[in-house]
């Protein structure tokens, strides 16, 4: 296993870059990385069929979209394989023209107050303006009469403007009410994102290569064996974060239901602490630490599952990039990258090689640790 710097690519490892970019910024994702890794991920050999098992909101997708490239995402998550879909569709004039015909016509919208809205770990109401609420639940009820495709752009607006109409913010994998916290007026600010998408689709050039994005589980992928030329993706980090509940808000109003959380943890990589702990068949890669503290244990089983997939679906000569980035768990420095490449070679791939992207500290008492973020490059 071959380990070397390439430190430009730091700076793709984040959303920052694409978070101002056009239709890769619609729905900010803290978690993503920027569309620049595909160039480098492609600039050996431009791949027939990219897949990735974790594709969030669909940076992947969507830059394979812009190079003229097939591929194919899966998630746990319904509000990403909703975000990734509507992001990567293809849309025409009609639909632009709806857009700015709904806007024209919400302006004399009528409050709905018979929606009700839930969310699992608290009453919606807490985190809104009162006034925010009411145009929050109006816009969900109206969005809803559009035709799909229409109604999809609408929705992804609406969801995208959540944090800015509320008094929530999203701290590490936490959600805290900060009392102090102007909420932005939910009306004007999806107005202004509506209008932001209609100027992005009206200047967009790329169409057709439309990604197919379905819900799933990496684990037990539904694509066949030896299908794809190249995987990239960035799986759930070990920071014990439940994707689930910072983005639960989001998913609660796209589904209207508080129970989906819990379906979406049952098909997710369990990266934090749950219910279901235990580990049998440990990875040997994995050492006593996984014993020690069980989401060490958890998580690198659920990646070996995974692993073993992306060897499953890659064609012969084709290769995974995973974007990863290591642990400090209760003072204990996790090189996941390492165990990643380890597992990966008793997998069967034949090449595996580390590039780091970055370093950053962990301040973790009673000592600072430096630790890294990589591609982990394996092929097949």
């Amino acid at each position: 296993m071959k380990i070397s710097e390439n430190l430009e690519l730091g700076k793709l490892m984040t959303f920052e870059l694409p978070k101002h970019d056009p239709v890769h910024g619609w729905f900010w994702y803290k978690e993503g990385f920027a569309p620049g890794i595909l160039d480098y991920s492609t600039q050996d050999k431009k791949p027939n069929v990219v897949l990735d098992p974790f594709c969030g909101v669909g940076t992947t997708l969507l830059a394979a979209k812009e190079q003229k490239i097939d591929s194919v995402g899966v998630d746990a998550s319904p509000l990403a394989v909703f975000i990734s879909k509507t992001k990567t569709e293809d849309y025409g004039q009609d639909d632009i023209d709806e857009l700015k015909a709904f806007l024209h016509r919400s302006k004399g919208m009528k409050s709905n107050e018979q929606l009700r809205w839930e969310f699992e770990l608290f009453d919606p109401r807490a985190v809104f303006p009162k006034r925010n609420l009411n145009q929050i639940l109006t816009l969900r009820s109206s969005i809803e009469e559009e035709v799909p495709r229409v109604r999809n752009l609408l929705l992804l607006a609406l969801l995208s403007v959540i944090p800015q109409a509320s008094i929530m913010v999203k701290d590490g994998g936490v959600l805290k009410i900060k009392k102090n916290k102007r909420a932005l007026p939910a009306k004007e600010i999806f107005k202004r994102k509506v209008k932001k998408i209609v100027r992005e689709l009206e200047a967009r050039e790329t169409f057709g290569h439309v990604p197919k994005v379905f819900l799933g589980d990496a684990r037990a992928l539904d694509i066949p064996e030896n299908s794809v030329d190249l995987i990239l993706t960035s799986p759930p980090y070990l920071n014990n974060i439940d994707y689930s509940k910072v983005y639960g808000l989001e998913l609660s109003l796209l589904q209207m239901s508080k129970a989906l959380a819990q379906e979406v943890r049952m098909r997710a990589i369990r990266s934090f602490i749950g219910k279901q702990m235990e580990v049998s068949q440990m990875p040997p890669e994995v050492g006593e630490i996984g014993e020690k503290i069980p989401i060490v244990g958890t998580y690198f089983k659920d990646m070996e599952l995974a692993i073993e997939e992306m060897f499953r679906t890659l064609k012969p000569g084709g290769h995974a990039d995973i974007v990863v980035a290591n642990s400090v768990i209760h003072e204990n420095h996790i090189l996941v990258d390492e165990i990643f490449g380890q597992m990966a070679e008793r997998i069967g791939f034949s090449d595996v090689e580390i590039i780091v992207g970055s370093y950053r500290i962990a301040d973790v008492k009673p000592q600072k640790v430096k630790t890294r973020e990589s591609i982990v490059r394996i092929k097949k």
